[in-house]
């Protein structure tokens, strides 16, 4: 083998090995956030799945239904849980009234009613 095909294959080794370096470690640094947008992306469909069958949620209700919440990324061994029910419901309900997905009448959240709807 030629001298210069043995540099040229350390040096493709070196620059794969940095690129999975580097991807793993901004992986890591994005990883708490995207674990927080798993928990509320978990927790608006379970709302949305109980405000299917119930005409209304109040913040008890929705707290009741985020007990044992987790969210996982795949080929990571790091989870976050819900540990404070009442907060994260308080949290998770604001966010759905912000984006749309419910309004807040009183002490109660209610679905928002599609206006444009498709025959």
């Amino acid at each position: 083998m030629k001298i210069s095909t043995i540099i040229l294959g350390i040096l493709f080794f070196a620059i794969a090995t940095m690129i999975i370096y580097s991807w793993g470690i901004v992986r890591q640094k994005n990883q708490s956030g995207d674990l927080m947008k798993l928990l509320f992306s978990k927790g608006q469909s379970r709302v949305k799945k109980y405000l299917k069958h119930n005409s209304a949620i109040t913040l008890g209700q929705a707290a009741k239904l985020c007990e044992g919440l987790e969210a996982r990324q795949p080929f990571s061994a790091n989870r976050a849980v819900v540990k404070d029910t009442r907060d994260f419901a308080g949290q998770l309900l604001a966010y759905m009234v912000k984006t749309g997905q419910v309004e807040k009448k009183g002490a109660e959240y209610f679905p928002v009613e599609n206006k444009k709807r498709r025959s």
